[in-house]
């Protein structure tokens, strides 16, 4: 079954992760998202799956009780951003809708559904103003930013071609 995308805005979505971040306290001073509390706060857990089919999804058994399927070939940057994009799916296509009982999340394809989760953990990863301020200290390096925020120097440049900051490259 595809997902049915929330139709929000992306300035809607970015504002969503963002109060996600704020409410769940994810951010220290000097350090990236802390993914793993996030995902402790929610009811989840992260899982490595050897299964081509579970890997890079997301399982809900229902609000608070929810598997992000990870495969064990891929890094840590890669897995973070995948675990933001799987908590895109969980707060924007099962929460937002108010879905009930058990739905499954795959990875995959390029519609909008899949669109917004990827902005969704970009959000939540790089919040605008935590970004835009960092982009400015470390002059645009997107390897200096990429190593902030964990995640993949891509990533740092996607980011910033979205909130239009240099040449994003």
């Amino acid at each position: 079954m595809d997902t049915v995308p929330s139709k929000l805005s992306a300035t809607a979505i970015s504002s969503y992760a963002e109060q996600i971040a704020d409410h769940y306290r994810i951010f220290s001073e000097g350090s990236a998202a802390d993914l793993g509390r996030l995902v402790q706060a929610l009811g989840g857990e992260v899982e490595v799956s050897n299964s081509p089919i579970a890997q890079e999804s997301l399982t809900v058994n229902g609000a608070r009780s929810f598997t992000v399927h990870l495969p064990p070939f891929t890094g840590s940057r890669r897995d973070r951003f995948t675990i933001a994009h799987e908590l895109g799916h969980y707060f924007l296509h099962y929460l937002y809708p108010q879905h009930k009982g058990m739905h499954v999340f795959s990875r995959g394809g390029s519609n909008l559904a899949e669109y917004e989760a990827n902005h969704f953990a970009s959000c939540l990863l790089m919040p605008a103003e935590m970004y835009e301020k960092a982009y400015r200290e470390l002059k645009g390096d997107h390897y200096a930013l990429s190593k902030w925020f964990d995640v993949s120097p891509a990533a740092s440049r996607i980011r910033a071609k979205v909130l239009r900051l240099g040449s994003g490259s």
